[in-house]
């Protein structure tokens, strides 16, 4: 009897321990959730036969639009004209940034080469541009003294300026001043035969490539100049339309643009690194603006900021899927906002000076604004 109870129990054993095996086998693995960056790997599709046809029709945009501004015709088609050369330049210039980055087409190579020509219409230096936008705009954004991109400056630091320079400071910020901050403090010091007080260190590679888009800026004028002068057009009006009003045009949408990517009320700057590094500002201090009327769609999905700062050999023609992905796993770590009158106003009004020790925009006087809250993101 003893043996046989023993023999009952050793198989009562055996069977519970097989139903929670088969239980245990049964039961649905959950997988692991993916990290930021590792969600977005899967978007870094940089090919070939896309990329060729985005450029040749940028490329058609700006030719088409020069030639209606050249054309002996009515001044109506001219302004057309003006405003798809403006178009072409914004977008070829879009198209240098994703191939500065080496996203834009598979081979280094042809990233390089059409980088260049597609930088060629906003005269951008393509080696200036890696190392004021690659190193260290996306390696340190945010962080004052690295990124010099729309870096406030503090009480201090303005109330120590000239009066020229406080108004200067006052028209940058003032709500339509990005035109003249791009012209001046971007691309006419850094990235256009830049010094080495500008950008600390010189290299032959970035006066080659000063001399390229100068080479390409007197070619477009001549090339004006001639059309000019066999149709006996006007001069000044085709230069005009051509090139001066378009070439402005320009930097006052890529100085709007980096404005608002990385300028909220709810964004943060900093001057100690530690404490950047803690926050992880690469993934906080960019901001998702979303246009009316979905007009961001026509600047290549630039706007899609947060997937590109977190991988930017993520391709413009994914980056909306990239961003679509992010959202939906980690929405809270964002700022999301859609642009429109009222909230861009109140940006502007807030954000003049920043308190980095207290973190809180200021107005000129010194008068806060805005506190920033500072939420340390989970790991992922």
């Amino acid at each position: 009897m003893a043996a046989t109870a023993s023999s009952v129990e050793a198989v009562t054993r055996d069977s519970a321990t097989a139903t929670a095996t088969a239980t245990v086998a049964a039961a649905p693995v959950t997988p692991a959730v993916p990290s930021r960056k590792a969600l977005l790997l899967a978007f870094e599709r940089s090919g070939y036969l896309r990329p060729f046809l985005a450029l040749a029709l940028d490329i058609g945009v700006f030719g088409f639009g020069l030639a209606l501004v050249l054309m002996d015709s009515a001044l109506w088609l001219k302004l057309v004209g003006s405003v798809l050369v403006t178009a072409g330049i914004v977008r070829l210039f879009l198209i240098g940034h994703d191939a500065c980055h080496g996203s834009f087409f598979k081979s280094p190579l042809l990233n390089d080469i059409f980088g260049r020509i597609a930088f060629l219409p906003s005269m951008t230096a393509f080696s200036l541009w890696d190392v004021g936008h690659n190193v260290a705009h996306h390696g340190f954004n945010n962080l004052k003294g690295r990124d010099q991109v729309w870096a406030p400056l503090s009480k201090e630091e303005f109330d120590a300026l000239p009066k020229y320079r406080q108004r200067l400071e006052r028209i940058y910020r003032g709500g339509a001043g990005w035109g003249l901050y791009y012209f001046v403090e971007l691309w006419w010091k850094k990235l256009y035969f830049a010094t080495k007080r500008q950008i600390g260190s010189t290299r032959a590679k970035y006066k080659w490539d000063s001399v390229l888009v100068t080479v390409g800026m007197a070619g477009w004028v001549a090339l004006i100049g001639l059309v000019a002068y066999e149709t006996q057009q006007n001069f000044w009006l085709l230069l005009s339309l051509g090139l001066l009003i378009p070439f402005a045009l320009w930097n006052v949408i890529m100085g709007f643009v980096v404005f608002v990517h990385h300028t909220h009320p709810n964004i943060a700057w900093f001057v100690k690194r530690q404490e950047w590094q803690r926050y992880r500002a690469y993934l906080t201090a960019t901001v998702h603006v979303r246009f009316p009327f979905g007009l961001d769609r026509l600047l290549h999905n630039i706007m899609e900021h947060n997937a590109h700062h977190l991988n930017p050999r993520i391709p413009m023609y994914t980056l909306r899927a990239a961003q679509r992905a992010l959202t939906e796993r980690f929405s809270g770590d964002f700022n999301v906002y859609k642009l429109d009158w009222r909230s861009y106003m109140d940006l502007v009004r807030r954000c003049k000076l920043y308190d980095f020790a207290n973190h809180a925009w200021l107005d000129f006087r010194g008068q806060v604004t805005a506190r920033v809250q500072l939420v340390v993101p989970a790991v992922g």
